[in-house]
């Protein structure tokens, strides 16, 4: 970037934030995403009554808005986590989800691959309306009597921005339908069912690391903050890109040194504003 880019790029933000074209009110539409969830779950890491066959079913969930929860901490599980937690089935949950988007609090049932052998990794991507822009993902410990990763609830437009990656580490939960304290116990329904709770601190899980780790990445145009979207850049994108930059956003911080907001994060910026949107960011 030459020095006189450099330099209108200082007006622009002077004139940006004197103005107040900065805000917090830009909305967008949709946005890409490419999770990876890497299972680290082994005999190794987790050595205490480990069985043998150890996967993950295949991972279900949702796109919704705030007015669902698929699962949390706390709550009793649904029948459709219940058999996801117990047995890897995927089609209560696929029920529960169509109903939820019939009731207009869910946009979309997602359904992904195994994880046939513990450690691995499963990938997919998901495209994302900014009317529901919370994801939920689960699928079950196996072989277990009801535990499962997961997360919940996870918002991907922040303050009306997509979030760029977030990376989470992933502990295990009993979904509190079984009474089974070991891998391979055999069934004992608990009833009436109890709250989920987070198992990292109990048997056999304690002491342990973590089961892996869920990252999430926006592959959608990173350069395309603002409407009209679809890959048409303007100088709104480059003043909603200025709003992270003002709040100190993670999502703005995007050139060394790391962890500090300054003009090099705009420079960064505006060299992907100016390559533009033909082909996405992976």
């Amino acid at each position: 970037m030459t020095i006189r880019t450099r330099n209108a790029a200082r007006n622009l933000l002077s004139l940006a934030l004197s103005a107040g074209f900065v805000n917090t009110t830009i909305a967008q539409d949709q946005a890409t995403y490419q999770f990876e969830f890497i299972a680290e779950w082994s005999e190794v890491t987790h050595p205490v009554g480990f069985p043998n066959n150890p996967h993950f079913s295949p991972i279900v969930g949702a796109t919704h808005n705030d007015q669902l929860s698929l699962w949390s901490p706390n709550a009793i599980a649904t029948n459709g986590i219940e058999i996801m937690a117990e047995t890897g089935g995927t089609n209560a949950l696929r029920s529960e989800v169509l109903a939820h988007i019939s009731n207009e609090t869910a946009d979309q049932f997602l359904l992904f691959g195994s994880i046939p052998l513990s450690p691995g990794s499963a990938s997919g991507t998901i495209e994302v309306d900014g009317d529901y822009p919370l994801l939920s993902l689960v699928t079950m410990i196996a072989p277990s009597p009801d535990w499962f990763v997961g997360i919940y609830d996870l918002d991907l437009r922040q303050d009306g921005i997509w979030i760029q990656e977030v990376t989470i580490d992933l502990d295990a939960y009993d979904s509190g339908t079984d009474a089974g304290t070991n891998y391979t116990s055999s069934n004992s329904n608990i009833a009436p069912h109890i709250p989920i709770v987070n198992l990292s601190n109990q048997f056999p899980f304690a002491g342990a690391p973590r089961i892996g780790t869920l990252r999430i990445t926006r592959t959608s145009c990173v350069a395309d903050l603002a409407p009209p979207y679809e890959g048409i850049l303007n100088l709104e994108d480059i003043f909603a890109f200025l709003t992270l930059l003002n709040d100190q956003d993670p999502g703005a911080d995007i050139a060394a040194p790391f962890d500090v907001f300054n003009l090099q994060d705009l420079f960064a910026y505006l060299d992907l504003f100016h390559a533009g949107c033909e082909e996405p960011v992976e």
